[in-house]
């Protein structure tokens, strides 16, 4: 056996893996980004190793971030096949590399930059300790300020009143639609554009902070577009950049954009917490999670209530209904003692409609913990995720319909109401049009395929046809 393949061996051995297993592991990453036409069969990494074959792209690039999520260090595709030439161009690198505890403005907007440059496969998402300390470093250090600019251009308010309603619009589309690529293209350019005037621009008053909170908002809308378009170490980077450039914000002499920049560093440590929880990364969920309730003491009755709901969602992750219970119903008790007026802007959505809904998503992960309680559950988040899913009581959140929907398709099914489960995913599947959501379409077609060990039901044989119409054009 020749050096090539002898080398994918040694990896496979360190994760008692046989090939098989990572061409389920290589078709699951597939999956997750709605790659579903590149997928192998599972015996295709056994002629790799056999016939000390390197493969054509991109699977070598997909096999290095594979091993380097499993194996917790960074494995490029050269490190796998060094013989092939050109491999090393394509050298992964995890989602905190060079982020230290230690920081500056200058460098937070440096790597934001180099970020939107980057091919977004290129990140590989961290887990565990040193993507808590990472997370914690953004919060707790404090920034020098930006270093002062020579320009003598001033930005000024109808520039920035401008760039406050094009985040607006920004949200509301990734709401309606998601993460598709020329929306994220979009996204960076508004990001790169705001960027340019941080350098460009005068330093007069607190514009800069302002600008550095325009900043971290469209770095987290990016790490929120990134991660739902399948690209999970790239959208943890970005919101762990996001942390750092609203922690900077948090500078200003001015009161109220050091309260909203600081809970918006918050609120981006809660978005981190949701994404480890629906990444099977529940333990450091949890940390994130309380970590930003902690840093939240003072902040909004809103921005309390989306972090305790973040923390609900992470303990239903590791199956813990009374810790769920308890962060949920503080999360509804904050959200019916607010006053709106104090909310921040990235708080729009936040009702109790979705509070609601999130929750049932949660109760149909707890019954999968839980299976002993499983019916009640289940009945529950059916209860929940019912009005939000089925008539989509606010039309300009579609995806927030059609990923509640799929989850009360989930929840029927466990209950072994196919009548049910068939009419929910008839009116999911209408907003699929629309809505350019990998993390949707990843969820209908593990319904599709949970329906199909149903085929012989009537109610089922006539669905599946449509379903696969439907993805197909999606």
């Amino acid at each position: 056996m020749g050096a090539k393949q002898t080398l994918l061996t040694e990896h496979l051995d360190r994760l008692k893996w046989t090939p098989r297993d990572l061409a389920h592991a290589i078709n699951a990453w597939l999956e997750s980004r709605g790659r579903i036409s590149d997928r192998i069969h599972p015996t295709t990494p056994y002629h790799w190793i056999a016939k000390g074959f390197c493969p054509y792209p991109p699977y070598p690039q997909i096999v290095a971030e594979v091993l380097s999520t499993k194996l917790g260090r960074v494995v490029s595709p050269a490190d796998i096949w060094p013989a092939r030439q050109g491999l090393d161009r394509h050298r992964p690198a995890s989602a905190i590399a060079a982020l230290a505890a230690s920081w500056d403005v200058d460098e937070v907007i440096a790597k934001l930059s180099e970020l939107m440059h980057e091919p977004p496969e290129q990140r590989v998402p961290a887990d565990g300790v040193p993507l808590i300390t990472a997370a914690l470093d953004g919060m707790h250090h404090s920034p020098t300020r930006l270093v002062g600019s020579s320009a003598k251009e001033i930005v000024r308010p109808a520039l920035m009143s401008l760039i406050a309603r094009h985040i607006a619009d920004l949200r509301l589309l990734d709401d309606r639609a998601g993460g598709g690529t020329l929306n994220l293209r979009y996204v960076s350019g508004e990001l790169h554009a705001v960027l340019d005037l941080l350098r460009n621009s005068a330093p007069v008053g607190d514009i800069r902070e302002r600008l550095l909170l325009a900043s971290a908002d469209l770095a987290q809308l990016s790490g929120w577009m990134f991660w739902d378009a399948g690209n999970h170490g790239a959208g943890q980077r970005y919101l762990l950049l996001a942390v750092r450039a609203a922690r900077a914000a948090a500078e200003s002499s001015t009161s109220e954009v050091r309260r909203i920049a600081k809970e918006s560093a918050t609120n981006t440590l809660g978005m981190l917490a949701y994404q480890s929880a629906h990444n099977g990364q529940a333990a450091d969920a949890i940390r994130i999670a309380r970590a930003a309730t902690e840093q939240s003491a003072d902040a909004s009755p809103g921005t309390r209530a989306r972090l305790s709901g973040r923390l609900a969602t992470a303990q239903a992750a590791v199956g813990d209904v009374h810790a769920f219970r308890d962060a949920a119903d503080q999360a509804r008790a904050l959200l019916q003692n607010r006053h709106g007026g104090d909310d921040p802007p990235f708080l729009y959505y936040l009702n109790a409609d979705q509070l609601a809904a999130e929750t049932g998503q949660a109760l149909v992960d707890l019954a999968r913990h839980n299976p002993g309680q499983a019916r009640p559950l289940l009945n529950e988040a059916v209860d929940l995720l019912t009005p939000l899913s089925s008539t989509g009581l606010r039309t300009e959140y579609q995806r927030s319909a059609l990923l509640h929907g799929c989850y009360l398709v989930q929840a029927h099914l466990q209950l072994h109401d196919l009548e049910a489960a068939v009419k929910t995913v008839h009116q999911a599947t209408e907003r699929l049009a629309g809505v350019q959501s990998v993390r949707c379409h990843v969820l209908l077609r593990r319904l599709r395929r949970a329906f199909a060990r149903r085929a012989r039901n009537p109610y089922v044989a006539d669905l599946l046809p449509e379903l696969d119409d439907a993805l197909r054009t999606a």
